[in-house]
């Protein structure tokens, strides 16, 4: 019976520990992910003024009658 017991605590032990690893690489991922997030919605913003930028130079090109 105490085997069994000696066992079973084993066990329970790697489970913890496994489940802690599975929670600090949630974690870590969790993180990147959001740092990607925050990356994309700089990229688009920067995206949004660049095309506003050429908009308006091409505008003044052709109001200058160069295209």
């Amino acid at each position: 019976m105490e085997k069994e017991m000696d066992k079973f605590e084993a066990i329970e032990e790697v489970k913890k520990e496994a489940d802690e690893l599975m929670m600090n690489k949630i974690i870590k991922y969790e993180k990147e992910i959001t740092k990607l997030k925050r990356e994309i919605c700089e990229l688009r913003q920067d995206n949004r003024r660049l095309s506003k930028q050429v908009e308006d130079g091409v505008d003044r090109m052709r109001k200058a009658g160069v295209i």
